[in-house]
C-alpha cells in the first residue's frame, strides 16, 4: 500500500532511513529541507502486509528516487505508481533500478556511483577560493556550454539555481583562476548542503586546462573546508574520468547508482 506522507509520518521516515541517507540523499535532504510545505515537493511510504515501512517515494520537479533499505519493497505496486506517474526520470541504487527497468520499456538506465568521502587524500591548492554571487554569470557561462553537466539546463535555470542555493546557504561554489590572465581554470561546488552533510556537484575544469590535475586541487580544498565544518560529503559520478578524479581525492564507492531516463517517443 502507497499512502501521502503527512506530518505525523515524517519522523517514522527519518527513522526508517536513520544513518543510511548515503543512498537517498535527496529524499532525506528535500524531507529536511522542504517538509511538506514545498508544492513541487511529494513524497509517499510503501506498507507491507504487516504495516512496515518497505519503501519511500519521493518526487521533485517531475523526477522521483526510490528507497528501500532492505530492498524488500513491492515491486508491482512500485511500477504501476511509476506508470501512473510518467517522471521523466527516476533515481535509485542499481539493484532497485534493475529489478523494475523490465517492467518500464519506456526508459533508458544509466550507471555511475554514489560516495563518500573518508579522508582526503590529495592536497588542497590554496589559491582556490569561494567565489562570491558576483561572480556566478561567469561560472555558470562554463558551466551552461558542457554538454555533460550544464548544457541540458541552458544558462538561465542554472543562474538562478546558483543563485538561489548562495543566497539560502544551500550550496557554496569554490573556482581556481589562471593568475596571469584570470580566467577560470576549474569549478567545483555543493548542489546541497544541510548541517550534517553535503553533496558535490558542477566539478568541472575549462577544457584549456584539462589533464592537469587541477580538478582534483580544487575538488580537494572544497572537501577541506567541507570536512572542516563536520560535515559528511557525498558525491554521484558517472563517467570514467570523474570516477579517477573522485578516487584520488580520498571518496569511496557507497553504492552503485542508477537512473532511468524517459526515452522521448519517436512520430513516424
Amino acid at each position: 500500500m502507497i499512502v501521502d506522507c503527512n506530518n505525523e509520518s515524517i519522523k517514522s521516515i527519518f527513522n526508517y532511513i536513520g544513518e543510511d541517507y548515503g543512498k537517498c540523499l535527496y529524499i532525506y535532504i528535500d524531507l529536511k529541507k522542504y517538509g511538506l510545505d514545498d508544492e513541487n515537493f511529494n513524497i509517499w511510504i510503501q506498507y507491507n502486509e504487516n504495516e512496515e515501512i518497505c519503501a519511500i517515494i519521493s518526487e521533485y520537479y517531475g523526477g522521483i528516487q526510490i528507497y528501500s533499505k532492505q530492498q524488500n519493497f513491492i515491486k508491482e505496486e512500485i511500477v504501476d505508481f511509476i506508470n501512473k506517474k510518467e517522471p521523466h526520470v527516476l533515481f535509485s541504487i542499481k539493484p532497485v533500478i534493475d529489478s523494475i527497468k523490465y517492467s518500464l520499456p519506456n526508459y533508458e538506465q544509466e550507471t555511475g556511483i554514489v560516495g563518500e568521502l573518508i579522508e582526503l587524500e590529495y592536497p588542497p591548492n590554496k589559491d582556490v577560493y569561494s567565489a562570491p554571487i558576483e561572480e556566478f554569470e561567469e561560472i555558470v557561462k562554463l558551466i551552461a556550454e558542457d554538454e555533460g553537466i550544464g548544457k541540458p539546463y541552458g544558462f538561465k535555470s542554472l543562474y538562478e539555481q546558483y543563485c538561489e542555493r548562495k543566497k539560502n546557504n544551500f550550496g557554496r561554489n569554490f573556482v581556481l583562476r589562471n593568475k596571469d590572465n584570470n580566467e577560470i581554470i576549474c569549478h567545483a561546488g555543493t548542489y546541497a548542503e544541510l548541517q550534517e552533510l553535503a553533496v558535490i556537484g558542477g566539478v568541472l575544469t575549462s577544457p584549456t586546462y584539462r589533464g592537469k590535475g587541477f580538478s582534483k586541487e580544487t575538488l580537494s580544498s572544497l572537501c577541506e573546508e567541507l570536512l572542516s565544518e563536520n560535515k559528511r560529503v557525498f558525491s554521484f559520478y558517472y563517467i570514467p574520468s570523474a570516477i579517477k578524479m573522485h578516487s584520488g581525492v580520498g571518496f569511496k564507492q557507497i553504492e552503485e547508482w542508477s537512473k532511468l531516463s524517459k526515452i522521448d517517443e519517436i512520430i513516424i
